[in-house]
């Protein structure tokens, strides 16, 4: 909505000035979706785990007609636009740090293009170092295992790299690789029990 004013005395001259107040910038051009609205959507669907075929119903409930195909476009735009460059930003800084920590665990992703449901994706997950300042914390989904995710990401870091024993995180170069205290001792604890065993 764009307000207009105009000066009622210079209406009645040869010169009748108008005034329009500026227009807020819109969340997504030609779209009725304003930001509280993506993020309500966003909101719903990633800390309350609500479906967007839930949220329909439930705008539809309040008499709106909203589609999913509609809530989704708009979280995709909204990652794309504003999520991306801030997580651009702190992938900057993560790799600014002195420490770091990487680990990457399984997920199960359902009808992504070219593999089967059962197939093995990865979360690669890279955080700071307990270094007394805000934490980091960057979640890289990779569809593989491969030891040149970690080297492209952390190609511009050259601090402690804090791991577990995975042989892909000796592509990593110009760091001090440190091994996870965790993974170590739960080694020794394998071993002394198969040695009890023998």
């Amino acid at each position: 909505m764009q307000n207009s004013y105009e000066c009622p005395c210079c209406k009645k001259t040869d010169h009748p000035y108008i005034r329009k107040a500026t227009v807020p910038t819109s969340f997504m051009p030609h779209s009725l979706a304003s930001a509280g609205s993506v993020a309500e959507v966003v909101n719903q669907k990633y800390v309350n785990s609500m479906p967007l075929y839930r949220q329909e119903e439930i705008w539809k409930n309040l008499g709106v007609e909203l589609s999913r195909a509609t809530m989704s476009n708009w979280v995709i735009y909204g990652a794309q636009n504003y999520l991306l460059p801030i997580a651009d930003k702190l992938r900057e800084r993560l790799l600014g740090r002195e420490i770091l920590h990487v680990d990457e665990t399984t997920v199960q992703v359902l009808r992504e293009d070219g593999k089967k449901p059962e197939t093995k994706s990865y979360m690669w997950v890279y955080r700071t170092g307990n270094d007394g300042r805000k934490p980091i914390v960057i979640y890289d989904y990779k569809p593989s295992r491969d030891g040149d995710i970690p080297k492209e990401f952390l190609k511009d870091f050259n601090g402690y790299l804090h791991t577990d024993g995975y042989s892909g995180y000796n592509k990593v170069k110009n760091v001090t690789r440190c091994g996870c205290w965790a993974h170590y001792l739960r080694s020794i604890v394998i071993q002394e029990e198969s040695m009890q065993a023998a």
